[in-house]
C-alpha cells in the first residue's frame, strides 16, 4: 500500500588511517587549541543534509567541533525556491540554510555571506564544481580550506558525467592537489591518489547519536508493528533511499519477488525520486499492495520506528559512497544486507549480524538464512557508536588547521 507516514513532510532519504594523523584518528587524547571561529560548507543542492530528514553529516561534525569550544557556522546550500533560514542547533553552532544558484547539484556559494573572521572552512567537496572562488576567498582572508571527499568522479556514466569530470579536473581537482584533504574512506583516498592528490588523511563519517532515539530498546516492538499493520511474526525488510536509478528500487522489487512466500516477508520503502511512479506501477503490476508499503513522507524524528519495526535493512546501491542509513540500522540492531561498495565495506567491516554481498542472490540468501543472534546485533550496535564518532573527523580537521597556522608563523 502507498501511505503517507506523516502529513505535510518530505521524504527521508540520510578504517584505514594514514601518516602523522594516525594517532589522532585512533582516538588518542589530543591537547585542544584556542577556540576559533570555523565554517562548514556544503554547496550540494540535492538530498544531502536536507532540513529535518537526515542524520546530517555537517551538523554531526558541527556538534563535535562546538563541543570542543569552537564557534561554528554551517553554510548549507538550498534551492532558490526554498526559504532562507538560520537555525541555532546548540550554543555556538548555527546552520544557515542559504539559497544558491546551481547547476544541477553544484551550488554557487556567494562569498559575501562568509564571515571574514573565519579561521578555517571545512568543505564537503566531492566533485563540486564551484569551489575555486571559495578557495580564493579563503586565501585572501588567511583561512584554511579543508575539503572532505567521498568520491571524486561523477556517478553519471553518460555524456553529462564525462563533462562534469572534465570541469572538475580543470578546477576543483587542482585545489585538492595543492592542499591537505580529508577522505571519507580508504577507497576515496586511493581514488584521489590516482588523480595525483598527495596529502590525504582518512577520516570516516561519524554517527551523531544525539539525534537518535536512545531508549528504543524499551519500546514494545510488537505494539509498534501492530500500530503500522504488521504482525509479530512478519519478517519486515526496509530500504531508505532516493528513488533513483543508482539506488535500484525497481530491482529491490525483483529481489522481493524472488524471496516472496519463503518467509512471511513484508517490505517498507522510504523515499521519493524520479523512479517513484515506476515503483508504484511495479508494485501494482505484481499485486504487492498488501506486502510492500511505500512511505513517501517520514520526518527524521519518526525514522527510528522504521528501523525498529524492521528485521532487515537492505541496501541495493552497488556504488554506495558511505550510507548513513546503514549505520543507523546497525545502531538500532536491524540486520543489514548491503553491496560490497566502498562505503559499506568500511561501515560493516567486522560487524557481526550484518552482511556484505556481491550480488542480489547473496542478499536473498542472507534474508532466507536463520536470523542473527541478538548478542551479535548488540555488539555491532555498540561498535558503530564507538568507532564512528564525529570527534575523530573533527580532530583531523583541527590538526590540518593547526599545521597551516604553524606554517604561516614560520
Amino acid at each position: 500500500m502507498v501511505l503517507p507516514f506523516c502529513e505535510g513532510t518530505e521524504a527521508a532519504v540520510p578504517p584505514l588511517f594514514c601518516g602523522r594523523y594516525a594517532d589522532i584518528l585512533s582516538g588518542m587524547e589530543v591537547q585542544e587549541g584556542a577556540a576559533m571561529k570555523l565554517g562548514i560548507l556544503c554547496t550540494m543542492i540535492n538530498g544531502f543534509g536536507r532540513r529535518g530528514y537526515y542524520n546530517s553529516q555537517e551538523v554531526g561534525l558541527g556538534r563535535a567541533l562546538a563541543a570542543m569550544g569552537h564557534e561554528l557556522t554551517i553554510y548549507k546550500g538550498i534551492d532558490p525556491s526554498e526559504e532562507e533560514e538560520k537555525v541555532v542547533v546548540v550554543p555556538g553552532l548555527v546552520v544557515w540554510y542559504l539559497p544558491m544558484r546551481h547547476l544541477g547539484a553544484h551550488g554557487w556559494m556567494p562569498v559575501s555571506a562568509l564571515d571574514a573572521e573565519t579561521k578555517a572552512l571545512f568543505c564537503f567537496g566531492d566533485q563540486q564544481l564551484f569551489l575555486p572562488h571559495i578557495y580564493r576567498w579563503c586565501k585572501r582572508h588567511g583561512a584554511a580550506f579543508v575539503p572532505y571527499i567521498g568520491t571524486a568522479h561523477s556517478l553519471n556514466d553518460g555524456p553529462k558525467g564525462r563533462l562534469m569530470n572534465i570541469l572538475f579536473e580543470t578546477g576543483t581537482l587542482r585545489i585538492y592537489k595543492n592542499n591537505p584533504v580529508l577522505a571519507k574512506t580508504s577507497a576515496a583516498k586511493a581514488e584521489l591518489e590516482a588523480l595525483g592528490v598527495e596529502r590525504i588523511t582518512v577520516a570516516p563519517v561519524g554517527l551523531d547519536t544525539s539525534v537518535l532515539k536512545q531508549d528504543f530498546r524499551s519500546v514494545d516492538r510488537d505494539a509498534l508493528r501492530r500500530e503500522h499493520g504488521y504482525a509479530p511474526e512478519d519478517v519486515v525488510l526496509c530500504n531508505v533511499s532516493r528513488l533513483s536509478p543508482e539506488k535500484r528500487p525497481l530491482e529491490l522489487i525483483d529481489l522481493f519477488l524472488k524471496i516472496r512466500g519463503k518467509k512471511p516477508f513484508k517490505l517498507i520503502i522510504v523515499g521519493n525520486g524520479t523512479l517513484e511512479n515506476a515503483l508504484k506501477e511495479k508494485i501494482h503490476f505484481n499485486g504487492l499492495e498488501q506486502e510492500v508499503t511505500l512511505y513517501e513522507n517520514v520526518p527524521y524524528p519518526e525514522m527510528w520506528k522504521i528501523y525498529c519495526m524492521s528485521d532487515y535493512y537492505v541496501n541495493m546501491n552497488k556504488g554506495e559512497i558511505f550510507g548513513m542509513a546503514i549505520m543507523e540500522a546497525v545502531y538500532y540492531c536491524t540486520s543489514v544486507a548491503a553491496y560490497r561498495a566502498i562505503g559499506p565495506s568500511v561501515t560493516l567491516k567486522d560487524m557481526k549480524g550484518h552482511a556484505l554481498c556481491d550480488d542480489d542472490d547473496v542478499i536473498a540468501q542472507w534474508l532466507l538464512a536463520p536470523y542473527p543472534s541478538r548478542q551479535e546485533l548488540e555488539e555491532s550496535a555498540a561498535k558503530v557508536a564507538r568507532d564512528f564518532s564525529w570527534e575523530r573527523c573533527a580532530r583531523a580537521f583541527l590538526d590540518i588547521v593547526q599545521n597551516a597556522s604553524n606554517s604561516d608563523v614560520k
